[in-house]
């Protein structure tokens, strides 16, 4: 049965304020409100990933960087979301803004994939010694850059609104 065009034309309106992507996991192009959520200060990044069987794990990282309109970057040890990582390509973040709690929080949603890992090199090394000017010594546990895909984005609080 073909939906109505009402029907399609709500479906497309909605899929554009979800800015979701509708071709797999292809890389999406994030909006400006996205980009101001991972180029802020001060905020909190929480990162869950999951094993082959599906057992999730969460943890907070402050190594996010946004690489380009579509990935970001993060600096990982050799731990769970690593080895996560390596077994399953998936993961989500969150990304909230410190100040505003409850309904009034913001930040975003990404679901994303990996599109590479890379434990030496040039860019490799830049993005550690950035870290190392920010954190010291603790630089030093971070073993590998992981360059994810953003697949989708959502809003922290998601009511339809978009981001």
């Amino acid at each position: 049965m073909q939906p109505s065009k009402k029907a399609a034309i709500v479906t497309m309106k909605i899929n554009q304020l979800r800015l979701t992507n509708k071709k797999g996991d292809k890389a999406m192009k994030i909006s400006d409100t996205v980009k101001k959520c991972l180029q802020a200060e001060s905020k909190a990044n929480l990162l869950a990933t999951s094993d082959k069987s599906g057992k999730v794990n969460v943890a907070m990282f402050g190594s996010y960087q946004l690489m380009d309109d579509s990935s970001v970057l993060v600096m990982l040890g050799d731990n769970r979301s690593f080895s996560n990582l390596k077994e399953n390509p998936q993961a989500a973040c969150i990304v909230m803004l410190h100040g505003k709690t409850g309904m009034a929080t913001e930040g975003c949603r990404l679901y994303m994939k990996v599109r590479t890992i890379q434990d030496e090199g040039e860019k490799f090394n830049e993005v550690k010694e950035k870290i190392r000017a920010r954190i010291g010594g603790g630089a030093d546990i971070l073993m590998h850059l992981v360059l994810f895909d953003i697949v989708e984005a959502r809003p922290i609080l998601d009511f339809g609104q978009g981001i």
